[in-house]
């Protein structure tokens, strides 16, 4: 499985969002994507997913043009993770996790054996079969995200988007989350992630996309694209990369460090 872009551009009315994006990742990948707000990262997810039609350029999905695929073929080759977010009815976390296979029955038709046995199956990947019964707006975030995630595992896709998986959360919860994500990618997944952490890029992605004023910044290997002049393109900040055992850490200059 894998995504492939080509001079992808796309517009609202007289602005342009995106402009010439070309990458490509590969089953088994990480890619993350950086840049500030505002600057196209949930537009590219946008048209990936088929949710914007009007871009000119070309995105392959596992071999295919998305523009020749229905929403529900689209459906079984990419699925979307969003960020945790409040629910306005109280579902229990295997519900959730059902709604992700609904692309694989009729309209109108409740989930059957298989369908069930598919999110059973996503909840012990992700290690929470422990929480099915719960509420899922009684959650921690982080248990939340990892129930998203098991939500698109069920949908039985092997490209996964997801929308700042971390956003919000606390510390051992982005880690917990990121390590899940790992996991996936070296099992197989094909995974785009947006972030607003350069780090989480260099610590857990194969490679960078970095997008800034709608065009592409820069893209290649995480150890290679991400350095602090990048840093201060996207973000406006000085900073210095550290080398440690565990790869490059970022710390930000403080006025006053020599």
């Amino acid at each position: 499985m894998s995504v492939e872009i080509r001079d992808l551009c796309f517009g609202y009315c007289t602005r342009d969002v995106l402009r010439d994006v070309s990458f490509s990742v590969k089953e088994g990948q990480i890619l993350a994507v950086l840049g500030p707000n505002g600057v196209g990262k949930t537009t590219l997810f946008r048209c990936i997913l088929g949710l914007q039609h009007r871009y000119s350029g070309n995105i392959e999905v596992d071999g295919a043009d998305a523009h020749s695929l229905s929403a529900r073929e689209l459906a079984h080759r990419v699925a979307y993770i969003p960020q945790t977010h409040g629910m306005a009815f109280s579902y229990s976390v295997l519900d959730m996790v059902l709604m992700g296979t609904t692309h694989n029955i009729a309209m109108m038709s409740v989930p059957k054996a298989r369908e069930l046995n598919a999110a059973i199956a996503a909840l012990e990947r992700m290690g929470i079969a422990n929480l099915s019964n719960k509420n899922f707006s009684h959650l921690s975030g982080g248990e939340q995200q990892l129930v998203l995630i098991a939500r698109a595992l069920a949908q039985s896709t092997k490209i996964l988007l997801m929308d700042e998986p971390t956003a919000s959360l606390d510390y051992g919860n982005q880690s917990l989350v990121l390590r899940q994500v790992r996991a996936l990618a070296d099992g197989g997944y094909t995974i785009l992630l947006s972030t607003h952490n350069p780090q989480h890029a260099l610590w857990y992605a194969d490679s960078v996309l970095a997008l800034f004023n709608g065009t592409v910044a820069a893209f290649g290997p995480s150890c290679k694209v991400v350095n602090a002049a990048l840093i201060r393109m996207l973000y406006g900040v000085d900073a210095k990369l550290i080398e440690t055992a565990n790869g490059p850490l970022i710390s930000p200059v403080i006025e006053g460090d020599s």
